[in-house]
Order: structure tokens, then sequence, then C-alpha cells
């Protein structure tokens, strides 16, 4: 691994105002609709919270999401251990990445970045693997929050 490849930077263009942006990035009941997950417990910053993700399997996925910065509307950061399903990993020896939205407003609506660093943290044995899942996942992810926030506007 590169040391470029520390990073995954994605930006998006939205057709809804930062506070709606905002408002699906940050609600849990929303999130939940995009990015296909069950939050416990309330978002903020400083308070780590659990999600669980089911996937195609019905194998329900859950991991720990701490919430570091909630700017509103600006930015939103989080940090998590990614790749966290294998319930034989101790992933609390492992550190987290950092999740970093930031929300430009524009003439059409809102630019989204998503920034995911940190991953010459990760274990070199998980690194490779973490950092390709994760350059394809918020490629798709970002797509699911495209069209539902827009099409909720």
């Amino acid at each position: 691994m590169d040391v470029q490849d520390d990073r995954i930077d994605r930006t998006i263009e939205l057709a809804a105002p930062p506070d709606r942006v905002w408002q699906a990035l940050t609600t849990p009941d929303e999130i939940g609709a995009w990015f296909h997950v069950a939050i416990e417990g309330p978002l903020a910053s400083g308070h780590e919270v659990w999600m669980t993700m089911t996937g195609a399997k019905g194998v329900a996925k859950r991991f720990r999401v701490k919430v570091v910065e909630m700017d509103a509307p600006r930015r939103f950061v989080w940090e998590w251990h990614p790749g966290e399903i294998d319930p034989a990993v101790d992933y609390l020896r492992e550190p987290r990445t950092r999740v970093t939205f930031t929300l430009e407003p524009t003439a059409r609506g809102t630019r989204l970045t998503l920034s995911e660093t940190g991953f010459t943290a990760v274990s070199l044995a998980r690194r490779a693997k973490v950092f390709g899942d994760n350059t394809k996942g918020w490629t798709q992810v970002l797509a699911w929050f495209q069209t539902y926030v827009e099409k909720a506007h």
C-alpha cells in the first residue's frame, strides 16, 4: 500500500440545500434509510453508537461509530473500525479511520465531500482489504445518499 492509499475522497453535487443534506446525514432514521443500518442511540459529538447493517444473506453486521464533530450544516465527522464484522477480531486494539462529510452550498444545492483517512494505522493484515472495500463502498453509499436526498426534496 502506497502512502497515497491512506485516504479515500469522493465529491458529489446534490440538488438539495445544505440544511436538507445535513438533516439526511445526521438524523438516525434518515441515515438508516440511505445507509441501510439501524442506529442505537442519539448522534451527538463525543458519543458512540452501535449501527447494525443487514447484508444480502440476512446476516446482521454490527459496528460502533464514534461521533467526533457535528458542525451544522457544514461538517459531520465520525470514527470507526472499517470492515468491523468479524467477531474473532479484537477491534479495540486497532486504531479507527476517520470519516468526514463536508457540505458546501452551490448554485444547484450542495457539494458534499466525503473523506476517509487513517488507513495506514489499520493492521497490515486488514489494511488492503478494508481500503479496497471502502473505496468501492463509498461510491455505492454516496449513490444511495444522492438518490435518497434528491428524491425526498
